[in-house]
């Protein structure tokens, strides 16, 4: 990961924290961990969609070890953003309850 990719995702890492507690969700692990993969998530989703699939599509297909170097990118990426999704799960599960209790409450308001 580049320096500038980790600056991105410190700075989405920022702003989501906060928009997570002023949604209502307390400070502790699960918004230190959603906020984090989030950014990871986000970042490397726009990566991969903006530069290594694109360059993956343009390869000549003779450019076999290249494409082979490609591959295994593209398996990288997806692994790193399969594993965000993984460990993102059980806060993402607390934070949609959490959303759905606020939803429940400014009803009955």
């Amino acid at each position: 990961m580049s320096d500038s990719e980790t600056a991105e995702i410190v700075s989405v890492q920022i702003r989501l924290r906060h928009r997570l507690m002023e949604l209502g969700m307390p400070d502790g692990t699960p918004v230190e961990n959603l906020s984090r993969q989030l950014a990871h998530i986000s970042v490397l989703g726009r990566n991969f969609a903006e530069h290594t699939l694109p360059l993956f599509l343009s390869i000549a297909p003779e450019h076999s070890d290249s494409l082979a170097h490609l591959g295994m990118s593209l398996k990288c990426d997806l692994d790193e953003i399969r594993d965000s999704l993984t460990d993102i799960e059980p806060d993402l599960i607390e934070f949609v309850q959490l959303l759905r209790r606020h939803t429940a409450s400014t009803r009955h308001q």
